[in-house]
């Protein structure tokens, strides 16, 4: 009788050695996983894009939009409201932000199939999934705020995108592979963030990042043999950039349309005077976003516009789709 009981003991406690055992080793490798994913913005086929099928290990919400052109609705992951009321706010509340921009790029890229997209300055991306949702084949982001950039790859995830989509994890600056530190461009506004100056590498602080030239795009384009495209940049004043460092992006591919913030960059007379001879020297003309009208006024200061439409003067019918 005692020799039994000492038995069961043994084995009872035989179980319970493999059972701490088993969970030391799922433990380990969860912890693992887990350290591999946060740490993994890595860069796959192209310097600065990453892999869009590491999963995140981050938390956040993810909310459908607002059906566009009756056809075209898809997924965006968003910021907690309380720190970004601008863009998360109203796309939770409305399914939508900057719904005619967005809507004016949905009809574009619908209606010019051959047409690829690039985001500069992507946010949380709400460009980008619409751009892929309807079948855009080659949709570039330029994103460099590592919370936006989880944002954005958790939606691709989402919408089994990730052959369309290649997300960069650059900002676009004058030089290549530097490092900038950020700085908070509007209260309320997480995910805005304005370029402020250089600093040494930091993987761990997300107000670190890295930069990238625009015609540094170029192994990507001909990778993709994308011959076309049209353009949406938005980053808080340094939207000359794209002009200082796309002379060979310009000369190389048709970029008939490029949608650009001009409220903030107008005020910086060097910045707006070298993206105006950028474009009017390519035979572009300044279109008002919300009539889709022509700019008259001379006087880029006297252009009482959120936005600016620069479309070439071969491609001006893309104001009347």
């Amino acid at each position: 009788m005692h020799a039994t009981s000492n038995l069961r003991t043994l084995k009872c406690i035989s179980l319970l050695c493999m059972i701490l055992i088993v969970s030391y080793l799922i433990r380990n490798s969860l912890v693992s996983l887990n350290e591999n994913h946060s740490r993994n913005l890595s860069t796959t086929n192209f310097e600065g894009s990453i892999d869009l099928n590491v999963i995140t290990n981050d938390s956040f919400q993810c909310v459908k939009t607002k059906l566009l052109l009756k056809e075209y609705r898809t997924t965006v992951c968003v910021h907690n409201i309380r720190k970004d009321t601008d863009v998360s706010g109203l796309i939770i509340r409305n399914g939508i932000w900057e719904e005619h921009l967005v809507t004016r790029i949905v009809r574009i890229l619908s209606m010019n199939r051959q047409l690829s997209f690039i985001d500069i300055g992507a946010n949380i991306g709400i460009y980008t999934m619409y751009a892929a949702k309807l079948g855009c084949k080659n949709v570039i982001a330029i994103e460099c705020f590592r919370p936006n950039v989880e944002r954005i790859r958790r939606a691709v995830q989402l919408e089994n995108v990730q052959n369309q989509v290649i997300i960069m994890a650059r900002a676009l600056y004058n030089k290549s592979n530097a490092y900038l530190s950020l700085r908070t461009n509007i209260a309320n506004n997480i995910g805005s963030q304005r370029l402020n100056a250089e600093v040494q590498k930091n993987e761990n602080d997300s107000l670190v990042v890295q930069t990238i030239r625009f015609d540094d795009l170029l192994p990507v384009v001909r990778k993709r043999d994308i011959r076309e495209a049209i353009i949406k940049i938005d980053i808080e004043t340094s939207e000359h950039h794209l002009c200082g460092t796309g002379e060979q992006m310009f000369s190389q591919i048709n970029i008939p349309f490029v949608m650009m913030e001009w409220a903030n960059i107008k005020e910086i007379p060097a910045r707006a005077n070298l993206v105006q001879e950028f474009f009017v020297k390519r035979g572009y003309i300044p279109f008002k976003s919300v009539t889709c009208e022509p700019e008259t006024e001379k006087d880029y200061r006297l252009w009482h516009t959120q936005d600016i439409f620069w479309i070439k003067k071969t491609h001006t019918h893309l104001c009347k789709l």
